[in-house]
């Protein structure tokens, strides 16, 4: 063993314990008590990885994968150090090693050996590596079902391990009965792990199943909690709900203005509900007074999202001409992509700019189409224009509306969670 003062740079070669070879080139390559010198420290490290030193194997593959200071990247080499040590068990090499291969456009790409030491990484029960493979597999289960469970499996390994990201999807999985029963209770049990670990979207979710009694007894307190934690970290949807919360009073002191200001902030990180809420305000002057310009673009800006009250308030716009020309044709445009999404005021609209050719051709057929899902969910106008409509088709005709109803499937609406 050699004792050296901070600033002093042993001879090359004076050295022989790889362990002292690595930490003498760190300390010269990130300049540790004394004057930064990479070539010098570049040396040390490859005396080190010579005698087959984990830690310098690992560090050179990282520099050569990257292209560090004076290495240039080379990824055959960087693959070769990686793989040096991960046959050594080295974990931090088989993940970055699995990474490397599995890159698509390298020179090195090769998904089935990337793969391999995904796995191997992962059983050394490390919950990133758990994760991304959870993940890869998940992807090619789409091809091949039998890797559901597998995939199912590494993310509850991970998640288990207290891995954030697998505890946060374990939740939405749970949430959705995406490739398990669902169970609202298991989905709150994970999402509260991953909030309590940091992540906004699982704290979001954690205050929206409090808000909601969902897989936890109600409690509005809590749920204003882990609303303001996900607010904190700038979550759109958190900043939505919470906003809400304060302009009407809702279980916390009214505050019209942090409202606002919450549902603005929401609105400009790209939150629909949020964008919707505003443009309802600027077309009623409710709060914030009449802009019509600013409400048609706040609409627009949901509406592209997907989401179907932004669509179906658009529409309304074009058919009364509020800050833009009426055009009929652009009401039914969006209306019609609101009604995909089982709106039942868009489909209740689109049914009557059928029935009467507004901005459409006529169809019965498909009015009587649009009337009838709009009916089913309680929509009183619709039940009896969909009554008037089907008395003017054929038996032949209505079967045909009655067996579409009977495989409608809506398109999905954005929602304001993760």
């Amino acid at each position: 063993m050699h004792s050296l003062k901070a600033n002093q740079t042993p001879e090359l070669g004076s050295l022989y314990n790889p362990a002292e070879q690595f930490e003498t080139a760190i300390r010269l390559i990130e300049g540790q008590n004394t004057k930064t010198d990479f070539s010098t420290g570049l040396k040390w490290l490859k005396l080190a990885a010579a005698q087959q030193y984990l830690p310098a194997l690992y560090q050179l593959g990282f520099y050569y994968e990257y292209g560090i200071d004076e290495i240039e990247r080379d990824y055959f080499k960087a693959a070769d150090f990686y793989e040096k040590a991960a046959k050594q068990g080295h974990l931090e090499s088989q993940f970055n090693l699995s990474v490397l291969l599995l890159r698509e456009g390298t020179p090195v790409y090769n998904p089935q050996q990337g793969l391999y030491w995904l796995e191997q990484a992962a059983q050394q029960d490390n919950g990133e590596a758990q994760y991304s493979l959870a993940m890869l597999l998940e992807k090619e289960a789409k091809q091949n079902t039998n890797l559901v469970e597998q995939s199912f499996s590494w993310l509850t390994k991970a998640a288990h391990n207290g891995h954030r990201g697998s505890e946060y999807v374990l939740g939405v999985k749970y949430l959705k009965g995406a490739g398990v029963e669902p169970d609202h209770q298991q989905a709150f049990n994970w999402f509260q792990k991953a909030a309590q670990h940091g992540d906004p979207a699982a704290q979001f979710n954690t205050g929206l199943m409090y808000e909601q009694g969902a897989g936890v007894g109600q409690d509005l307190k809590l749920a204003i909690e882990w609303y303001q934690k996900a607010a904190a970290q700038n979550e759109a949807g958190a900043q939505f709900n919470l906003g809400n919360k304060y302009l009407f009073g809702v279980g916390t002191e009214q505050d019209t203005h942090k409202g606002l200001e919450l549902i603005q902030t929401a609105a400009k990180n790209g939150n629909p509900a949020a964008q919707t809420m505003l443009g309802n305000m600027l077309t009623t002057g409710k709060f914030l007074g009449v802009d019509y310009a600013k409400a048609l673009q706040l609409y627009m800006n949901a509406a592209e999202s997907g989401y179907a009250e932004a669509q179906y308030q658009l529409s309304l716009m074009f058919a009364k001409g509020q800050g833009v020309e009426i055009s009929h044709e652009r009401s039914v445009h969006w209306i019609k992509k609101a009604a995909q999404s089982n709106h039942p005021l868009a489909q209740y609209g689109l049914g009557a700019y059928l029935a009467n050719g507004v901005g459409v051709e006529k169809n019965l057929m498909e009015a009587a189409y649009w009337l009838s899902l709009a009916a089913a969910q309680g929509q009183k106008h619709a039940i009896e224009s969909r009554d008037s409509v089907m008395e003017l088709l054929t038996r032949e005709q209505i079967d045909t509306v009655k067996q579409r109803i009977n495989t409608f499937s809506s398109t999905p609406s954005q929602t304001i969670t993760r």
